[in-house]
């Protein structure tokens, strides 16, 4: 239960924190509501959430990434920098195939509007 917790206070601070996960938070509960009100399949519906999920995983790995390198290093170092950049170009991968996803999986059902 303990573990548990501590989990769930990481993403609560992460969700408090970092801008970036706000706004991947906000689109993962857009797109949930939308993947309800289309009626995905089941098929469809675990596609979207394990995309869903990566972009968040992704996020909250890049949150911790940039805590660690500011803790180690706390002067200006291209090293870290690059250490950031590629942490944050996981979090773009996986929004790209986010939206390739939900396009993959919307785009018939927004058709028929």
């Amino acid at each position: 239960m303990k573990s548990f917790n501590n989990a769930l206070s990481g993403i609560i601070f992460a969700l408090k924190k970092e801008r970036n996960m706000k706004f991947h938070f906000c689109a993962a509960l857009i797109v949930l509501i939308l993947s309800f009100f289309y009626r995905l399949s089941k098929v469809e519906l675990t596609i979207v959430c394990l995309t869903v999920g990566l972009v968040i995983i992704c996020e909250l790995f890049n949150t911790a990434v940039e805590m660690i390198m500011d803790i180690l290093v706390d002067v200006y170092h291209p090293k870290v920098k690059k250490i950031k950049d590629i942490a944050a170009g996981a979090v773009l991968v996986s929004a790209i195939v986010s939206l390739i996803v939900g396009y993959f999986v919307f785009i018939e059902k927004l058709w028929h509007l």
